[in-house]
């Protein structure tokens, strides 16, 4: 079997010089990234979910990571997520905590 070479450090540079442009011309432009994503067909995963909640917990907060919310900051992004997840499905789905446990299960049965 071929072994996949990974992508170079030059490559790994020139993916975040690119992404740092493209976030530059999309701010200077007044373009948010909802005008964007609009026009691409991007398969649901935990992932690119939890990558959403990130953006949203930086726009917010300025945390790069989920670790860095604090108690009080976790439900204020989670709300931002689920309302425009309510809004496309119909669906409202609260947060999967232990206080939420029943409300959370019957949210996924509806």
């Amino acid at each position: 079997m071929k072994q996949v070479k990974k992508r170079t450090e030059k490559q790994n540079r020139s993916f975040h010089k690119g992404f740092t442009d493209i976030s530059n011309i999309l701010i200077e432009n007044g373009v948010s990234l909802n005008a964007v994503i609009k026009n691409l067909e991007i398969r649901p995963t935990p992932e690119s979910v939890k990558e959403i909640y990130k953006a949203i917990a930086y726009s917010k907060y300025g945390v790069k990571s989920t670790t860095e919310l604090t108690t009080s900051q976790i439900d204020p992004v989670w709300e931002d997520l689920i309302k425009a997840i309510s809004i496309a499905t119909g669906v409202y789905i609260v947060f999967p905590s232990e206080e939420n446990r029943e409300a959370y299960i019957n949210s996924l049965d509806n």
